[in-house]
């Protein structure tokens, strides 16, 4: 089934959908129906760890209502409104990253490209795309869609794209059961999302399997050893705790501990190369200054001090280990041996 310009299928047995109703999709398949919310397919073959179903749902009825009366800004600020397990300083936190995706990720997909070799264009799909800001930053890749679990994000994701005229295919589904046929996209980008997947490396051979031969998959994810301020929790080298530990901090102020594997860059090496990519690169990226500026004083003194580390040789050896963050891009082999022996 064409969406909006990208090719559906089943995610349990990637059979032929059909429209059966006006807000359901259906497999010829197996039989197995999939409702559509918001204009969203829901193709997930299990559901995110924070939410049930219901209440996922329940969140996007909601944002639905809310759709035609704010922007982005003022969509994201009535998300958070509607949460109760996301501390308020986090949520100021939160807000300044999303209000930065789209300069940050636009940064990020030409150092991306840079390192892999690859020049912009063709057909590009992001897994977890959330609020969308690389799908709207990536002007240059004329086909690009975007999945995530969560559905009450892609919501939010959509006010984001309908803010900036566009009308992108973003559909539910979960990273591990793709909804889409072999060899369908030019590029596959994973940023901030590998290290919250339930199957890391399930996911990863299914960013591959859905790559044409060739084509690279760009990947950003916190450092397992970062010494700076955890993403997610923002404890100061909140990435060493053991996740008992993070549990009972983030209880105390408030909020829910992500469920997530953070990687070491070593790790993250062997798992892209286990789900069978080559000419694979790791790497530290650097920070735009557009989303510094809507750091706090303190994030805007680190951001500096981490750019001045990467100048310096013995320094950027050190950021290596203890950075905060890893770029990655790997390349699906041109010839797939296990087709052509």
């Amino acid at each position: 089934m064409n969406f909006k310009g990208v090719e559906l299928c089943c995610p349990h047995c990637r059979g032929e959908l059909e429209r059966a109703a006006e807000n359901q999709f259906a497999c010829r398949g197996c039989a197995r129906k999939f409702p559509i919310l918001a204009g969203i397919p829901d193709l997930r073959t299990f559901t995110d760890t924070y939410l049930t179903l219901e209440e996922d749902y329940e969140r996007v009825r909601k944002l639905e209502q809310k759709f035609g009366e704010v922007n982005f800004e003022g969509m994201v600020d009535y998300y958070f409104s509607l949460s109760t397990v996301v501390p308020p300083h986090h949520k100021r936190a939160y807000t300044r990253g999303l209000l930065a995706g789209v300069a940050r990720t636009r940064a990020w997909l030409k150092s991306w490209e840079a390192a892999g070799n690859s020049a912009a264009g063709g057909r590009l799909l992001e897994i977890g795309c959330g609020t969308a800001p690389l799908l709207a930053a990536a002007e240059n890749y004329p086909v690009r869609a975007g999945v995530d679990i969560a559905l009450r994000w892609l919501v939010v994701g959509k006010r984001r794209l309908a803010d900036a005229g566009l009308d992108l295919p973003l559909v539910c589904a979960c990273a591990e059961a793709l909804p889409f046929r072999e060899e369908q996209f030019d590029r596959v980008v994973s940023d901030s999302t590998l290290e919250l997947l339930a199957d890391q490396r399930r996911a990863l051979e299914e960013a591959q399997r859905v790559l044409v031969p060739g084509g690279r998959i760009f990947i950003a994810t916190p450092n397992r050893f970062s010494l700076g301020p955890d993403p997610q929790t923002k404890i100061l080298a909140g990435t060493w705790l053991p996740q008992k530990w993070t549990n009972a901090i983030m209880l105390r102020q408030g909020g829910l501990a992500p469920f997530r594997r953070l990687l070491s860059k070593r790790a993250l090496g062997k798992l892209l190369r286990e789900a069978g990519f080559a000419d694979v690169k790791i790497y530290l990226p650097t920070f735009p200054k557009e989303q510094s500026a809507l750091f706090s004083g303190t994030m805007r003194a680190v951001v500096a001090l981490y750019h001045l580390f990467l100048r310096l040789p013995v320094a950027r050896q050190l950021m290596t280990l203890f950075g905060p963050v890893f770029q990655a891009v790997g390349m699906k082999p041109p010839m797939n041996t296990d087709r052509h022996g």
